[in-house]
């Protein structure tokens, strides 16, 4: 089942294993220059960090607004050269081969991005809660 990030609405559409970075950004790329969306809101991906619940794991904030795959796309080739820091200490370098959650900062939220689909004129990310 796909989860959205804000109200745990639920859809069977199978989905169960994460994407990984270096996916998430494929697809971005491929998307150009359509707006980018978790399912069923306005949000869109904010930046790449230490998720709260292992500082070794990655995490996407997300934030109202509107930005483009092409825009995503960049913003996460850059974020991916930079040394990124625990919420409580310690330096960690990500990559492309990493999973990742989605997860407010200084949270530890477990939605996970499993699909991603073109959809009236977007590119939408389906997370699915998926328990560390």
């Amino acid at each position: 089942m796909s989860y959205d990030i804000l109200t745990g609405f639920s859809t069977d559409k199978g989905e169960n294993n994460p994407l990984t970075l270096g996916e998430l950004m494929t697809d971005l790329a491929n998307a150009g220059d359509l707006p980018v969306v978790f399912l069923d809101t306005q949000y869109t991906i904010g930046s790449l960090g230490s998720w709260r619940g292992s500082y070794d794991i990655p995490a996407l904030t997300y934030d109202l607004g509107a930005k483009t795959g092409k825009q995503l796309f960049e913003q996460l080739s850059e974020e991916l050269k930079e040394t990124h820091y625990g919420y409580k200490g310690g330096e960690y370098k990500y990559s492309t081969k990493d999973t990742f959650y989605v997860s407010e900062y200084g949270c530890a939220q477990e939605f996970m991005v499993v699909k991603t689909e073109q959809e009236d004129g977007c590119l939408v990310l389906y997370t699915k809660i998926i328990p560390y």
